[in-house]
This record gives C-alpha cells, sequence and structure tokens, in this order.
C-alpha cells in the first residue's frame, strides 16, 4: 500500500511536496525560534525528523528528535520566554491557571 502511494501520488508529484516540506521546515523553525505554539512546532518537527529517519537519514537527527520530544513534553515552560506567553492566553488555553 505505502509503494503505491508513493509510486502514484509522491513520486510524481515531487516538486510540491519538496516545497512542503521545505516550507514546514522553515515554518517549525520560526515557531521553536520566536516561542510560538512551541508545542505544537515541536511535534511537527519531530513529526518530519522521524520521517527522515525512517527514510534512513542519520547525521544529527536522533538527537534532534530527543530534543523535540522533550519540547513537546515541556511546551508550557519552552514557552515561557517567547510569544507562547502572551498568545496563548489570547487564544483561550489554560495558561492562566498554570502561571505562577
Amino acid at each position: 500500500m505505502v509503494c503505491v502511494v508513493l509510486e502514484t501520488v509522491v513520486i510524481p508529484n515531487a516538486t510540491p511536496f519538496a516545497y512542503m516540506v521545505a516550507w514546514g521546515e522553515v515554518l517549525v523553525g520560526l515557531g521553536l525560534i520566536i516561542g510560538f505554539l512551541t508545542g505544537i512546532a515541536a511535534f511537527f518537527g519531530a513529526l518530519m525528523n522521524m520521517s527522515f529517519l525512517l527514510a534512513g537519514t542519520i547525521s544529527s537527527n536522533p538527537v534532534m528528535f530527543m530534543i523535540a520530544v522533550f519540547l513537546i513534553l515541556a511546551w508550557k515552560v519552552a514557552g515561557w520566554y517567547g510569544v507562547d506567553r502572551w498568545a496563548l492566553p489570547k487564544l483561550g488555553t489554560p495558561w492562566e491557571r498554570i502561571r505562577p
């Protein structure tokens, strides 16, 4: 089933998929740098990283995956120094009850 999807959908449309990967990396990076929706950005970064790991690329991906997992687990603390400090209360998350 996976090979059929790759052969019929992904390979013929390699250019749009390449743009989606590149823009996904840029958006995850910006989300983590400015601290906006840190947990969500870390989740999608870990998802892309796991996809690269399962595709056979090794390099620094295991280390980056572990960092992403720690950011996902600590998303409330990770967003304290970023935009999440002000954005999450505006979005209606339970941030106000957790802040000291």
